[in-house]
């Protein structure tokens, strides 16, 4: 089975708003009435990485479970969608280390593993971008590329967006860790960037412009995805959330899981 690894250009990207989505959209497929009758349907679970600064069921996987419409499963319960979760809201490594509580990659690795024998996709939120420490000697990206998990890359329009977002993509690609999937997320959380900066839309259409024109030119393979603006809180914005806009990805990643059963991609994907 497949697991695909949710990562962004930055911090509070939309990487939960992204993973919930795209889980979401994917079980409304499995359930339309033309596919019951055609193919088999696929499960898909959540997971995520580390999760920092809760207590608890990850709070992340409570957002998740909100927006695919079902009830924490027992998996949630039993801490495999979350191994570890830290009460200080930093770097993983350091919320680790403030509770003497050091975070082994093998732990993570099982908690997926057995979570692939249940469903037949998982989507693993990361916590943070792409370097972000998860131990003082590993990265976020070298336990991705250890694994060889695709990356499904969250970005925004946001300023800065263009030069984190190729930085990540150039980050991947030294690590030859295949990029599925770019999602150009236009929900933003309700505050001010440090700068106090408003993005107009001259930067937001450009920034999508640049970056479709930049993945069509060196990443022809990478599907890219318009997740739209929610009005409020993800919860409350949830029924303006059109999901048949990424029933193509869906789709897509099907296939790609239906695919990855014989194909060398996922030779080391544990």
């Amino acid at each position: 089975m497949s697991v695909f690894f949710i990562s962004g250009i930055d911090t509070d990207i939309g990487k939960t708003y992204a993973t919930g989505a795209l889980a979401q959209a994917l079980l409304q497929q499995t359930l339309a009435p033309q596919n019951s009758l055609n193919s088999t349907p696929t499960s898909v679970i959540t997971q995520k990485l580390v999760q920092t600064g809760c207590e608890g069921i990850s709070e992340d996987i409570i957002r998740h479970r909100d927006m695919m419409g079902i009830p924490l499963q027992a998996v949630d319960h039993q801490g495999l969608t979350c191994p570890y979760v830290f009460k200080k809201p930093a770097s993983p490594h350091l919320s680790s280390m403030l509770e003497s509580r050091l975070i082994d990659p093998e732990v993570i690795t099982q908690a997926t593993k057995q979570l692939t024998d249940s469903y037949d996709i998982v989507l693993l939120e990361g916590a943070g971008g792409l370097m972000v420490p998860l131990t003082q000697s590993i990265l976020t990206i070298d336990y991705v590329a250890n694994m060889g998990y695709p990356v499904i890359l969250v970005t925004s329009g946001r300023l800065g967006s263009i030069s984190h977002t190729l930085l990540s993509i150039e980050a991947l690609t030294q690590r030859q860790i295949p990029l599925h999937a770019v999602i150009y997320n236009q929900w933003q959380p309700n505050k001010h960037l440090a700068s106090e900066y408003e993005p107009d839309n001259e930067i937001t259409d450009d920034t999508k412009t640049y970056l479709q024109a930049y993945l069509k030119q060196h990443h022809p393979q990478t599907y890219w995805i318009d997740l739209p603006y929610v009005a409020g809180s993800i919860t409350e914005g949830l029924e303006s959330i059109n999901y048949s806009s990424m029933a193509n990805m869906a789709e897509q990643m099907k296939q790609y899981t239906a695919a990855a059963l014989t194909s060398d991609l996922f030779c080391n994907n544990k």
